[in-house]
């Protein structure tokens, strides 16, 4: 479901329990998914006062038809995503074009990643 509508729902679960929503954070997807996510929410009026933060993991792209239950191994991380490759080619586009304000990893995306993200933020600050 496009990404939009599932925010709007998490406003209205929150609001409804009286809790205040501060941000939505898309997590353990391929690089590219969070990207497409975040150009598709990117000016929405249901993104007023929320805080946008990015967690991308490194590995491969999942079969359509896999299932875990029948997985025999981890899945295969990929070899192209290093530190310097999460900076350039997806995190910097995400701070500057969609203003993501927490950044990090999951599955795959080591201490030396964080560390290079850090490092660059840091420079531009």
């Amino acid at each position: 479901e496009p990404p939009t509508e599932v925010i709007i729902r998490l406003r209205d679960f929150a609001k409804e329990r009286n809790v205040k929503l501060f941000g939505v954070l898309f997590n353990c997807s391929e690089p590219e998914a969070i990207t497409i996510a975040l150009r598709c929410i990117r000016e929405e009026p249901c993104l007023n006062g929320l805080i946008l933060g990015a967690y991308a993991n490194r590995l491969t792209t999942v079969p359509d038809n896999w299932e875990l239950a029948e997985s025999e191994c981890a899945q295969a991380m990929r070899s192209d995503l290093t530190p310097e490759q999460y900076w350039h080619t997806f995190v910097s586009e995400w701070i500057t074009r969609y203003n993501v304000q927490l950044i990090g990893g999951c599955c795959g995306i080591t201490p030396e990643h964080i560390t290079y993200l850090r490092d660059q933020i840091s420079r531009k600050k």
